[in-house]
């Protein structure tokens, strides 16, 4: 079978390897698609120090598994480690992500364990292959706690930050998103927000009062910083209102310099999110309901044999590009 290995940075080979054969509790993906993320693009370029090439990438996985189109939960954890003990696998010390610690799913098919292969009836292979950045972007807005009526932020209007939106306006949160290109951030009310700018760095003077006047005079109690910059996490601690609450899902092997009087000062909450914890099933719903925005979502769609387009393309990071798909014909 056909499979695309990215052998070192900014270098992606398609080779000929045997296909893989399904063991007890396993079960043989066919692939159909494959979702391209900021993460791969990292790994891609060499930036992402957990991940060692050469590597096969992938994990956001659609295909086909039994007759039925599934997608594929690519995070496997130990269940021996704190984490998991305490009930979030999803941040498991040990965690191994298919296309990140292991090969993944840039080929004609991956063997994957039956329970992570969901039945997603009735969804598009387009629609199907933003389950999961959805689940994603859910599992940082149930990290928000943000109750119905919350005036919540956005930091990004990347694909996580668009379904972020969604999410935080689905429960009843009134929601603001902040980009820095216009026109993703403008993107965002189509996604439910009802404030947006575009915000270069920190919000001006101007900007910040219409934020605050917006959000009830205050300002918002809930932040998702959904970019990984670090210069978004400390405007995130900064625009946050005293004892809100601040979800990094954002991913970066940058380090932050942060305001730290501002944590004790607003006694802020300041939290992190990973995977997801049990949310495929809803992630799964979530795009059945808004299937309409996660078809939305997706910009490029590339074959294998362009994978390293693909991740270039993601790399760059311009204004045009929303969510990429490999296709596996």
């Amino acid at each position: 079978m056909r499979v695309a290995v990215t052998t070192g940075p900014n270098r992606v080979e398609i080779v000929e390897r045997p296909a893989p054969v399904a063991g007890e509790g396993q079960v043989l993906v066919r692939v159909e698609c494959v979702g391209v993320c900021g993460t791969d693009a990292h790994i891609w370029a060499g930036e992402y120090p957990a991940s060692s090439l050469p590597l096969v990438q992938g994990h956001e996985i659609t295909g086909w598994a039994g007759g039925e189109r599934v997608v594929v939960e690519p995070a496997f954890s130990c269940g021996r480690c704190h984490a998991c003990r305490s009930g979030r696998a999803n941040a498991c010390a040990r965690s191994a992500v298919l296309g990140v610690h292991l090969d993944g799913a840039l080929a004609e098919s991956v063997v994957v364990p039956a329970a992570h292969a969901h039945p997603a009836p009735g969804l598009s292979a387009t629609t199907a292959a933003v389950v999961e950045p959805a689940a994603i972007a859910l599992q940082a807005v149930e990290r928000s706690l943000a109750p119905a009526e919350a005036f919540a932020l956005v930091l990004g209007c990347g694909p996580i930050g668009l379904l972020a939106t969604r999410a935080l306006a689905d429960r009843g949160a009134r929601v603001a998103a902040l980009d820095r290109d216009p026109t993703r951030a403008e993107r965002a009310r189509r996604f439910g927000a009802e404030f947006t700018a575009p915000v270069d760095g920190r919000p001006d003077s101007r900007q910040r009062a219409a934020l605050a006047e917006w959000a009830g005079g205050e300002g918002p109690s809930v932040v998702v910083e959904a970019t990984g910059a670090p210069a978004a996490l400390a405007t995130a601690l900064d625009l946050v209102v005293s004892a809100g609450r601040v979800v990094t899902v954002g991913i970066s092997a940058a380090e932050a310099r942060l305001p730290m009087n501002l944590l004790p000062y607003k006694e802020l909450d300041l939290v992190g999110s990973r995977n997801s914890r049990a949310l495929f099933p809803a992630a799964i719903d979530f795009v059945r309901r808004h299937r309409a925005l996660a078809e939305d979502l997706v910009t490029h769609r590339l074959p294998l044999a362009r994978t390293a387009e693909a991740f270039a393309l993601a790399h760059h990071g311009d204004a045009a590009v929303g969510k990429i798909l490999i296709e596996v014909p």
